[in-house]
């Protein structure tokens, strides 16, 4: 694939006065954090506004291929066989505990860092759009799932332990929020994408499924990535599936063997086909193969796999966490809404006391958890555990 060949691209380079402007769009940040410990009862400290339940997290490696597309050869991660240590995290897309097959978002965060030590976060949902085309009408959303958390029918709870009737009450209660924030007919078109994308999760036997990023920028081009497992087994689940099924399934797997993903690159074409404004539009997707992803295979009960999950959720994650071209010169994602992420994480790391990078920067290059790293997610762990607060699976 030659540069020529693809439309063009203006990106986002943010003056000082829109930079603070966006930032003060995505201010509530803090105020969402504490709504969702008010309305949601298994939240006791303030934690994620969105993936706030970890189905699994730990250890993970990245295995990049010999043959690259030009505009990644080089840059970041992206050198001709390289393999790093990195940090995964599976969760739910929410920002409070629920049932695990409720329609929902999976979601994915692979954190690395390169040899020179700048940190690449590859973050990523189980649907090719994103929720939302901009992040005002995102940040509505956010706050509107803060509305409904904890929402409960005043019938009963429907079918087995699905909760069904809660289920539509929280539904109704974030269309409503929504429609206030946005009016009705943005209200009620966001709501009905998301339950588009959300129904995929409704259906789901496993996390074991594929993730598409945002869009990033690299050696130039646009692009998103594609993390989609090696072989396809997602099928139908039971109709009572349990609290939670999908840790439980992830973590069975896990014990047998490694788990495994392809990593795919898939370059900006045109905005018709590849749109960077029209959010809420699939790509066409030019596929490139670009590397492997595996989850090393684990007993979940050791002592050191509940240190690597730990660590998955105590940490913070960043999609602004990138390498745009191979001089690291470009700080900062080339679109509004890459911008626009990149506060709302770092104010959401701010708000619930994220885990310092400094503390465990070293494991990326060590691959060790060393004993004050883990002493500090210990004692972590357990201060939230003795408050009530369900931050994971035990």
């Amino acid at each position: 694939m030659s540069e020529s060949t693809l439309g063009a691209w203006t990106p986002f380079r943010p003056s000082p006065a829109q930079l603070q402007r966006i930032e003060a769009d995505v201010g509530a940040i803090l105020d969402i954090q504490a709504e969702l410990v008010d309305n949601a009862p298994d939240l006791k400290v303030r934690d994620r506004v969105a993936h706030q339940y970890q189905i699994a997290g730990g250890r993970v490696a990245l295995k990049v291929a010999g043959d690259l597309p030009a505009p990644l050869d080089g840059v970041g991660l992206f050198q001709p066989g390289a393999e790093y240590i990195g940090i995964g995290r599976i969760s739910t897309g929410l920002g409070c505990p629920h049932l695990e097959t409720d329609p929902d978002f999976l979601g994915i965060r692979l954190a690395f860092a390169t040899a020179t030590g700048p940190r690449v976060d590859f973050l990523g949902i189980n649907d090719p759009t994103s929720p939302t085309d901009d992040h005002p009408r995102f940040m509505a959303l956010l706050a509107a799932t803060a509305d409904a958390a904890g929402s409960k029918a005043v019938i009963g709870s429907g079918v087995g332990r699905l909760r069904l009737a809660d289920l539509l009450a929280t539904n109704l209660r974030l269309v409503m929020s929504l429609a206030r924030r946005i009016g009705w007919f943005g209200g009620i078109a966001t709501a009905l994408h998301v339950t588009k994308q959300t129904a995929r999760t409704a259906r789901s036997t496993t996390a074991y499924q594929t993730y598409w990023t945002g869009i990033v920028e690299t050696g130039g081009v646009p692009g998103k990535f594609v993390i989609e497992p090696t072989r396809e087994e997602n099928g139908l689940r039971p109709l009572d599936p349990g609290q939670r099924y999908l840790s439980k399934e992830w973590r069975e797997r896990q014990g047998r063997g490694p788990v495994e993903f392809n990593l795919h690159w898939i370059p900006f074409i045109n905005e018709a086909e590849t749109p960077t404004v029209e959010l809420t539009r699939p790509w066409r997707e030019q596929r490139h193969l670009v590397g492997r992803i595996a989850f090393p295979k684990l007993d979940a009960e050791s002592e050191e796999a509940q240190l690597w999950d730990a660590l998955a959720a105590e940490m913070g994650a960043n999609s602004g966490n990138w390498v745009r071209d191979r001089a690291n010169s470009i700080p900062l994602p080339g679109t509004t809404f890459g911008v626009a992420r990149l506060f709302a994480y770092r104010k959401s790391q701010d708000g619930r006391g994220a885990l310092p990078e400094a503390s465990y920067a070293q494991v990326f290059q060590t691959g060790v958890i060393d004993p004050g790293l883990a002493a500090d997610l210990r004692r972590r762990r357990l201060d939230k555990r003795r408050a009530g607060h369900v931050d994971s699976a035990p």
